[in-house]
């Protein structure tokens, strides 16, 4: 008998954590299993071709006519637009019961709506959390029923996120398994552009000691405590040349407006530099000497790991998602949430403690190595499949 098909859900395609991870697990299991597979995305995104190369590729939203033609939507009314969705939807459903799916693989909380669309498919669903509370109030209570009611596992990235679900969402432990998130290693090495100097291009020195951080929002990332932290930095270290990076963002937002006004005001705008979004985010990340996780709620950040094979050690705060379940006592420091004072005295003591400073970085390296590479996560992963599956 041939093997039953997984359906991977996907919320969108686009560069952030979870469809990330996503993309990363479905190439080592096609390299590494021999179940078949085809992948649901909610919206399109720019990974969409990434996921194409893997599999078939479906949108849970029509983008066109029958899912696929662009059309201009002014020229259809909407009694036209709802026959044109349940025709889509129709069809949908029918190429996936067609397609003999064994197991619902959803990538995150977020697809309570599709997740009670496939229900008449009688198959186990296992979802994939990758959020904390922001994530999953800004989905509504609706979409969390759903999920419960649809959801026979939940596979979360860290340990905040399962006490989250567990006190807050009353979901049981025991339909709760803790798989931490991971990387490509090798991979992501491999991609270090040596003659790529990002330093260079940013004016700034090369003996300049670089706190770097990364991610694409403003209050849950935390930019401007990031701004906040550069400025209590510098009032510590004196005449010592440091500098500021963030990579992620886009230019014309209102917040980054907001932070080039703060820059502007504090005088600082020489010391700090915020990067766009790019396509070689690890060039930057190896410039950087620490790596600040100034994010106020974060499940298990990648860009953790991504630092922290680089050899960069990280100072995040406690009480901020699953940031210390990595960082512990050998990758970095972990201060009480949202002081700034005590995460500028550890960023201060890395400036000035060369030999702390590479200690750390060399045991994060050796932990994302040793637990983190997606050799190990994804091993874990496929296991649950096989098991519902079977």
């Amino acid at each position: 008998m041939p093997a039953k098909k997984i359906l991977f859900i996907n919320h969108d395609a686009s560069r952030s954590g979870a469809p990330i991870i996503l993309l990363n697990f479905l190439r080592w299991f096609k390299e590494n299993s021999k179940i078949p597979f085809r992948v649901l995305s909610k919206n399109s995104g720019d990974l969409d071709q990434d996921f194409q190369k893997l599999a078939k590729l479906n949108f849970f939203k029509r983008t066109g006519l029958f899912g696929n033609a662009p059309l201009n939507p002014a020229l259809l009314t909407k009694g036209i637009h709802k026959v044109l969705n349940q025709l889509h939807f129709r069809h949908l459903l029918n190429e996936l019961i067609k397609d003999d799916i064994g197991l619902i693989y959803s990538n995150t909380i977020t697809n309570g709506e599709i997740l009670k669309f496939l229900s008449v498919m009688n198959c186990p669903i296992i979802t994939h959390v990758h959020e904390l509370e922001y994530w999953i109030h800004r989905s509504g209570p609706s979409n969390l029923e759903k999920v419960k009611s649809y959801t026979k596992l939940f596979i979360v990235v860290s340990e905040a996120v399962k006490e989250h679900l567990v006190i807050n969402h009353d979901i049981p432990a025991e339909r709760i398994e803790v798989i931490h998130g991971f990387i490509p290693v090798s991979v992501l090495i491999d991609r270090l552009d040596s003659a790529n100097n990002p330093r260079k291009d940013m004016n700034i020195p090369d003996d300049a000691f670089i706190v770097g951080s990364s991610g694409m929002e403003t209050w849950r990332k935390g930019k401007d405590l990031f701004i906040q932290l550069a400025i209590a930095v510098l009032s510590k270290v004196g005449d010592m040349p440091v500098h500021f990076v963030w990579v992620g963002g886009h230019p014309d937002s209102t917040e980054a407006y907001q932070i080039r006004h703060d820059l502007h005001h504090a005088g600082i705008e020489n010391q700090v530099h915020f990067v766009d979004h790019v396509t070689n985010p690890l060039d930057y990340y190896n410039q950087f000497d620490a790596f600040a996780m100034v994010s106020r709620e974060d499940p298990f950040p990648l860009v953790n790991l991504e630092a922290a094979a680089l050899g960069k050690p990280i100072v995040c705060f406690n009480s901020a998602g699953g940031s210390p379940e990595f960082v512990g006592k050998d990758a970095g420091f972990v201060v009480p949430y949202l002081d700034i004072n005590a995460m500028a005295d550890k960023v201060v003591l890395l400036a000035m403690n060369k030999k702390i400073r590479k200690d750390l970085g060399s045991r994060g390296s050796a932990k994302v190595a040793d637990c983190y590479d997606i050799s190990v996560g994804a091993l874990k992963i496929l296991d649950v499949i096989e098991q519902h599956l079977a």
